[in-house]
């Protein structure tokens, strides 16, 4: 069954619903050749639509905490005390920082800031805790040498993003800004109620929630999917920092980013859930599209506003 797109999304967002993205994914998750094969045709795929960027930016490849990373910015003059921590997504087994940088040079010109992409490492070659462990590493680099961090991540970037919130939180690390998440994978035990009552709306992962799950089991390896690193739902949810999630209201995973937002509520942590009626998977890295310009300017407010 389809679903035709709502009146009030652009051209643009309505195109998409109409012809999404996808992809043959692999049966095996943990066929690590399988796995490395599908890197090599969705990497340089998806990195296409970085092409759409119609202003200036630049790229340094650094190394921070012995992590590699990607330093991107849009900005002539970058707040040198303060930066954006992001994660990349691809459900923990695929994506690089260069598929987002159509996520991450907005978010640089719409804030002021460089925005530092992690390449943590990932399954099956590297199951859990090695993004975690990547993550905190560059973490703490940062903060000790005196930079303030506002987390961002998407899909699997964005159950990171959460995951090493609530790690550095509880091993005493200096706290983020912000955290802010698109489409985050946050339960990877797949409970929500979304991806059954919305299988046939999702146009990107609906006809089949196993792409989704699948990976996480391989990124999990035998740790307890409901581990609050792995599924950070199941994590103590106070004392985060200003959290805005970012969810479209066609994708499975919306049920995800639901149950976090008023978990995290009743433990006290302040987090605002808007969601794109109509919206898809990951919607606001579609440069260009009305939705996603949006949806970048509604993060560079919210970091303003909790600065």
């Amino acid at each position: 069954m389809t679903f035709a797109p709502p009146r009030h999304l652009s051209e643009a967002a309505a195109a998409y619903l109409r012809e999404p993205d996808v992809l043959e994914y692999p049966t095996d998750w943990t066929d690590a050749w399988d796995v490395h094969t599908l890197r090599e045709i969705s990497h340089p795929l998806w990195s296409t639509i970085n092409q759409v960027l119609d202003f200036p930016y630049t790229i340094t490849e650094e190394s921070v905490g012995g992590v590699a990373i990607e330093r991107i910015s849009a900005t002539e003059q970058p707040r040198t005390d303060i930066a954006i921590l992001h994660f990349h997504g691809g459900m923990y087994c695929l994506g690089t920082p260069e598929i987002d940088r159509v996520l991450n040079a907005p978010m640089s010109r719409a804030t002021g800031m460089d925005v530092v992409s992690v390449d943590y490492r990932l399954a099956p070659e590297h199951p859990f805790p090695a993004a975690v462990d990547d993550a905190l590493a560059v973490w703490k680099a940062l903060t000790n040498d005196g930079t303030r961090i506002i987390v961002l991540g998407e899909s699997a970037g964005g159950g990171l993003a959460a995951a090493a919130t609530i790690a550095a939180r509880d091993q005493g690390l200096p706290a983020a800004i912000a955290l802010l998440m698109i489409s985050p994978m946050l339960d990877l035990t797949g409970s929500s109620d979304s991806y059954r009552t919305l299988a046939e709306a999702d146009p990107d992962y609906g006809h089949d929630i196993e792409i989704l799950l699948a990976p996480g089991r391989a990124y999990a390896a035998g740790t307890p999917l409901d581990h609050p690193l792995v599924s950070p739902m199941y994590a103590d949810l106070q004392h985060l920092p200003p959290t805005l999630i970012h969810v479209g209201t066609r994708e499975v995973l919306f049920g995800d980013a639901a149950r976090f937002a008023r978990s995290a509520r009743r433990a006290g942590s302040p987090v605002a859930l808007h969601a794109l009626d109509g919206g898809w998977h990951n919607s606001p890295i579609w440069y260009g599209v009305p939705e996603a310009d949006a949806a970048i300017a509604d993060f560079a407010a919210f970091i303003e506003k909790v600065m």
